[in-house]
């Protein structure tokens, strides 16, 4: 195999995980409990605790914040599907501009989460988004290296 075979591979599969990944968090936020195959969590009610922690006891800004976040997810799957298409049918710049608007936006909202985090207190959470947050940065720099290594 090439460098340049090689250098495809890493991305489509860098494209593919982030692509599935945006996918199976925004179908974690309406899967509330556990299924076959799936174990759902109730995010509405984890908002709702992390916001009465803090004094805001009003289920309606816990709501509005977990839809604002649920757009935000979609906007990052939307971005990269059409990355995922885009990189298939061999357009290569528009695959990486879409590409870069997903993880844009997945770096904003791991950026929210964690200052979110660090109001709540929660340190496990913090480290997890913190986690994702450089991973997209890894990703975004093996995405772009692969292609110009000659």
């Amino acid at each position: 195999m090439n460098i340049k075979t090689e250098g495809r591979i890493i991305r489509f599969g860098i494209i593919l995980f982030w692509t599935l990944f945006w996918l199976l968090n925004v179908f974690d936020k309406f899967i509330t409990k556990p299924t076959i195959l799936w174990v759902g969590k109730d995010r509405l009610a984890q908002f709702i605790d992390y916001f009465a922690s803090i004094g805001i006891n009003n289920p309606i800004v816990a709501s509005t914040i977990l839809q604002l976040v649920i757009l935000a997810e979609v906007i990052a799957f939307i971005c990269l599907f059409i990355a995922l298409i885009q990189f298939i049918l061999k357009n290569h710049n528009k695959a990486q501009t879409f590409f870069f608007w997903g993880t844009l936006t997945g770096l904003i909202i791991f950026s929210f989460f964690s200052i979110g985090d660090q109001f709540f207190g929660d340190r496990h959470e913090l480290l997890e988004h913190t986690t994702y947050w450089l991973a997209l940065i890894i990703s975004w720099g093996a995405y772009v290296y692969f292609p110009k290594r000659k």
